[in-house]
């Protein structure tokens, strides 16, 4: 399956926010972070981002499949958001993603993430890329988030 990525417009915000809803529904019932998940980010928030991150849409044959948020500090990114539509989860496309933003961005030193604690497959997906367990963050009391960061 072909995988390209392509930097947001603004048309394609209401597609990536039923996206990224469904893709994150699981941790929204887990850890009830209302104030933080991405399945209650509304269009004018996700507009705002597109406008002043670094914000790609994921796409497979012309097919909006998902979306990344990326913040850039100096030598250092911050993968904020990655999400997947859940029919093209488990395909082996995450691999694919990585590599392409990776590549997008050869001149970056420090890679960092956050995951929450009770997600396996996050967590061994991007050990799988590099990434080393530096930390936590508890952000709700339900909501323990492990950073992540990959130096190259």
């Amino acid at each position: 399956m072909e995988i390209t990525i392509k930097r947001t417009s603004l048309t394609e915000v209401d597609r990536l926010l039923a996206i990224q809803k469904k893709a994150f529904a699981e941790d929204y019932k887990l850890y009830q972070d209302h104030d933080t998940t991405p399945v209650n980010e509304t269009p004018e928030k996700l507009i705002e981002n597109i406008e002043h991150y670094i914000h790609y849409t994921i796409w497979s044959n012309n097919n909006i499949i998902g979306g990344i948020d990326l913040r850039k500090k100096e030598n250092i990114l911050l993968l904020d958001k990655l999400f997947i539509a859940n029919e093209y989860q488990n395909k082996g496309l995450g691999t694919k993603i990585m590599k392409l933003i990776e590549a997008e961005f050869p001149l970056i030193k420090i890679w960092r993430l956050y995951t929450p604690y009770l997600n396996k497959r996050n967590q061994y997906f991007y050990e799988k890329f590099g990434y080393e367990k530096i930390g936590e963050v508890q952000l709700t009391e339900k909501l323990l988030l492990f950073k992540y960061e990959k130096c190259i």
